[in-house]
């Protein structure tokens, strides 16, 4: 692993360049990665990350920014543990040359861009994916890295960004932005037009009914009984939380958990279970490989 490597070094998301000033020399990467993600070994292009000019080439992303308040040791830690994510995301995306960034459409903010109490969330007009920084709550700084703040919700904004990008971008319709049709808690949405519209609508039939339009899910009679308020049951909303269970489903299949990547925030209650995910999985895989072959 490089010792040095340049990294943006202010508030806003874009600004100077400045040298690492902190190493990991006292730990290394591998001990490091290993606090939060278990499974295959990483490829030596994943585990020699030594610039955010080189992760952003990687995986085709826009920019990546910190706020004031992350510390350079930090801003390392960060960039590491999202190389991670994006890789394992693509493990299962598989989007031509790592193209997660989505031509370069999407953007990283860390500690820079939070918003009332969420700890991540992702912006439609700027395409800007925001996680929180750690807390300082007394645990190690391993533990607060890992299990405090934003980290855990990269899965679940990601989710958000396919959905707006691939409703943007390529199947466009007027005060619908997203695939999945955004914050409405319409459980029956008539077709539209355009093949990712379709399938996603599919896919989110198959969450919410048991039986189209006449018997709820288990999943969905669940969020009724357990849930107030409309925001478990907006349509984008249940992609995106689907789509984080996705994402644990298909790597603990293969022996990967990333705690950086996916950490349930909710109730599990929220949360579609290996069953149900079991149930979707066709129609989910179909979804995904219908826009890895748009890009």
């Amino acid at each position: 692993m490089a010792t040095t490597f340049k990294i943006q070094d202010t508030g806003s998301l874009i600004g100077d360049r400045s040298r690492l000033e902190k190493y990991w020399s006292d730990k290394g990467f591998k001990k490091f990665y290993t606090s939060f993600r278990k499974g295959l070994t990483l490829p030596l292009e994943v585990q020699t990350v030594d610039s955010v000019d080189k992760l952003i080439k990687l995986f085709k992303l826009n920019e990546i920014g910190f706020g004031n308040w992350v510390t350079q040791e930090d801003r390392f830690n960060y960039i590491c543990a999202l190389n991670i994510a994006l890789y394992d995301i693509n493990k299962i995306c598989k989007f031509p040359n790592s193209n997660v960034g989505l031509n370069g459409s999407i953007s990283f903010s860390f500690g820079a861009r939070g918003t009332g109490s969420a700890l991540a969330h992702f912006e439609p007009w700027s395409f800007i994916i925001n996680i929180t920084r750690y807390h300082d709550n007394g645990f190690n700084k391993n533990n607060r890295f890992v299990y405090t703040g934003g980290a855990g919700s990269v899965a679940h904004e990601y989710g958000h960004a396919l959905d707006y990008f691939f409703g943007l971008r390529f199947e466009p319709l007027k005060d619908i932005a997203a695939l999945s049709g955004g914050r409405t808690v319409r459980t029956r949405w008539e077709i539209e037009p355009g093949t990712l519209r379709k399938e996603m609508n599919a896919l989110l039939t198959a969450i919410i009914w048991e039986t189209p339009y006449k018997k709820l899910s288990n999943y969905y009679e669940r969020l009724e009984k357990n849930f107030e308020g409309d925001y478990m049951f907006r349509r984008n909303e249940i992609f995106a939380r689907a789509f984080e269970r996705y994402i644990q489903f298909k790597l603990a299949k293969i022996g990967i958990v990333n705690k950086f990547l996916s950490e349930s925030k909710y109730d599990n209650r929220a949360y579609l279970n290996d069953a149900e995910m079991a149930k979707v999985l066709p129609l989910f895989d179909k979804l995904i490989s219908s826009m890895a072959n748009k890009l």
